[in-house]
């Protein structure tokens, strides 16, 4: 017996033996401290905000799920203010948005302007949710002011796009540091040149940041205003 235990077999039987149970137990190591691994992850990812998915929201859709929605509120507002004054043209779209800036969210206001009616404006408000509306007509002074009928040709970025540009040149950031109460957008013509903009209002406590964008080539007039 013990010259068996002596022979060379033997001695290769216990190595592999001992080989076998080392590259077991780093495999089972290996597997604890993979799985401790994964499930720290899965911790962090709860904490950690950089982790999560971005909620969609006006900032962030694509394009393509507004345009319909907007058309369609184009022809409402069109179609009521002509009805009610055939010479009524359109001069300026204010959009009002919440904190939020969910899709399908606030109000937009049509504002018309008619060579015959030199006090009021037509104006077709717009629940940007249900596409119900409401027509009043508003002292000009009242709001917006004295405007003038803007060219659709110039008309090439809508609101969406226009937040979406305003928010890579400092309004994200804005909306970063400040507690943005609301949002808003306005599309009329104004200096320079009387030309056709956007004008993208953030507001939050005792502070305002404004962004002037070309409607017809998106660049950036003006980028920053504090107040």
């Amino acid at each position: 017996m013990l010259d068996f235990l002596k022979k060379p077999i033997f001695l290769i039987i216990i190595a592999a033996a001992i080989i076998a149970a080392g590259i077991w137990a780093y495999v089972s190591n290996r597997s604890q401290e993979k799985a401790a691994e994964e499930k720290a992850a899965e911790e962090q990812a709860k904490v950690d905000p950089q982790t999560q998915p971005l909620a969609a929201d006006l900032t962030n859709i694509d394009i393509g799920e507004v345009i319909d929605s907007i058309k369609s509120q184009t022809d409402i507002a069109d179609s009521n203010a002509t009805s009610a004054d055939s010479r009524n043209q359109l001069a300026a779209i204010d959009i009002q948005l919440p904190k939020s800036l969910a899709q399908g969210s606030g109000t937009t206001n049509y504002v018309y302007i008619s060579s015959a009616d030199r006090i009021y404006n037509w104006v077709i408000s717009i629940s940007n949710a249900s596409e119900a509306f409401v027509r009043s007509r508003v002292y000009k002074n009242d709001y917006l002011g004295d405007l003038t009928a803007i060219n659709r040709d110039f008309w090439k970025i809508n609101y969406v796009q226009a937040l979406q540009i305003a928010e890579k040149n400092g309004g994200l950031d804005f909306r970063n540091y400040y507690d943005v109460s609301s949002v808003r957008l306005v599309l009329k013509n104004g200096d320079p040149k009387g030309w056709l903009y956007w004008y993208v209002t953030y507001t939050a406590t005792g502070q305002v940041k404004s962004i002037q964008i070309d409607a017809n080539s998106a660049a950036i007039m003006s980028d920053d205003e504090e107040e």
